[in-house]
């Protein structure tokens, strides 16, 4: 599904308040980065421009445990009860995306997604559009908010003990849905079954973290699982990000690109 995201908060921070968003909204992102630098975790690069999952770099989180913080996370989930590190590795790599629909049941997310369910905050991400039949061509596509606010994404997290070293690693992964009739177009590989990644409204992004202790509660989780509408999304092309001729993390990976040899969604 989505494999590629970018974290700049800080310059989307910027480019909201300069498209007039919510005061409110950017204060709450401001003094949780402010907090993140107090307690030492800027330290650690998370911020990119654009990152590979696969990579599994520190993303920034919000749990219910400790929701006034901003927490990094290592993107690809890793259940509790996988007992070493070569299968947490490996299970890390299928473990990027949850499927919504499923995420009670299948045996990596159904612990986390009664207990530990997150936000995942992202200045946007990348999908990739099959120019031919067979995804020989690629074409990425970036997705951000049309206020330029950072995204509020669902998301599932595990705390996982390397039994070798004692090491404590934090893990997540994003939930995916039916992609709107936008994203249906870009994300074409499966044409049956287009996804996006779950973007949760501002105003009620907290409701995703609801504790879960009868069924309407899960039910009620399960309902903030849906389509994000298509006219509050910024949907472009962007230049090759993988490979030996690949952007990489730069600035330019968010930047529109032109294919004028081939026919495209947007």
């Amino acid at each position: 599904m989505c494999y590629d995201v970018a974290t700049q908060l800080r310059s989307q921070i910027k480019d909201a308040r300069h498209q007039g968003a919510s005061e409110d909204e950017i204060s709450f992102l401001e003094k949780k980065l402010l907090q993140l630098e107090q307690h030492g975790g800027a330290d650690e690069k998370f911020e990119h421009y654009f990152t590979s999952g696969f990579s599994h770099h520190k993303i920034p989180v919000i749990t219910a445990e400790k929701p006034d913080e901003l927490q990094l996370f290592n993107w690809g989930l890793i259940p509790f009860w996988v007992k070493d590190k070569t299968t947490a590795l490996k299970l890390s790599n299928q473990t990027l995306n949850a499927r919504g629909e499923t995420i009670f049941e299948k045996p990596s997310f159904r612990a986390a997604a009664k207990n530990k369910r997150c936000l995942v905050v992202l200045s946007g991400y990348f999908e990739h559009y099959w120019a031919d039949p067979k995804g020989k061509r690629k074409i990425p596509y970036y997705i951000e908010l049309k206020n330029k606010l950072p995204m509020y994404l669902s998301g599932l997290w595990e705390e996982w003990v390397d039994k070798e070293t004692g090491e404590v690693f934090n893990t997540v992964s994003i939930v995916t849905t039916e992609a709107n009739k936008s994203l249906a177009k870009v994300h074409n590989r499966n044409p049956n079954d287009p996804r996006m990644l779950n973007v949760i409204p501002n105003k009620i992004k907290h409701d995703w973290l609801t504790e879960i202790q009868t069924e309407s509660d899960k039910e009620f989780v399960m309902s903030l699982i849906k389509p994000f509408p298509a006219e509050e999304l910024i949907i472009y092309p962007v230049g090759q990000l993988r490979g030996k001729n690949g952007l990489g993390d730069v600035p330019e990976a968010q930047q529109k690109a032109e294919y004028p040899n081939l026919e495209l969604p947007f």
